[in-house]
């Protein structure tokens, strides 16, 4: 059997952005290099949990909700939907075909915005209606090419609280959804976190796989 992998994940940086308002995303500090040390050694300085492609597991905004230790490893079937729209209602997802127990991925082309200033600003998003609806129709994971599935304004982020509440983890800032499409056929999804106890969030590296005799 072959796998094609397409990647999902934007690139990771030292100095890279987060959240307009937030403390930079990653920082990275050199400790030892090969020309003086033989050896590289970093760490992290800091490292916000929701920059770059992240998983929100339930935690994030449920009390009693898993956290990603408690998150499965799942390989899972994808239906990757593509819209034009700026507001994402039920019927975007009402014709993709089967959605039980599948990782929905919403293609928008906003992933074309990374690194510029208006990537946080007046992105595509997700209904309540279409969220109650992805939640009833039984889905896996949501993933979104734009920096969250909530309007970028939202103080009350009731997507996040319906697809969290129902214990649907959402995966943000995808990129090249569009490469999948062009593929053809089924696609899997993977998107692995660190096994980090108590925490609601973590960067991930996405992928579609696509299985081939």
């Amino acid at each position: 059997m072959k796998i094609r992998v397409i990647d999902l994940t934007r690139e990771m940086k030292d100095g890279m952005e987060a959240w307009p308002g937030d403390a930079v995303g990653l920082r990275i500090e050199r400790l030892a290099r090969v020309e003086h040390d033989g050896y590289n050694i970093s760490h992290f300085t800091h490292l916000d949990c929701h920059c770059g492609t992240h998983i929100d597991s339930p935690l994030h905004f449920i009390e009693s909700g898993e956290d990603l230790t408690e998150m499965p490893l799942r390989i899972l079937p994808a239906v990757v939907v593509s819209t034009s729209g700026k507001r994402i209602g039920p019927e975007t997802f009402q014709k993709a075909g089967p959605l039980e127990g599948r990782a929905i991925l919403v293609y928008t082309g906003w992933d074309a915005r990374v690194g510029r200033p208006d990537f946080y600003r007046d992105f595509p998003y997700v209904t309540p209606e279409a969220a109650r609806f992805l939640a009833g129709s039984g889905i896996a994971l949501l993933g979104v090419d734009t920096p969250s599935p909530d309007p970028g304004e939202s103080t009350d982020h009731p997507v996040h609280h319906i697809l969290l509440g129902e214990g649907i983890p959402i995966v943000e800032g995808l990129v090249h959804l569009g490469k999948v499409i062009a593929e053809g056929g089924t696609p899997h999804f993977i998107a692995f976190p660190l096994k980090v106890r108590d925490l609601e969030a973590c960067p991930v590296r996405a992928a579609a796989l696509f299985f081939t005799p």
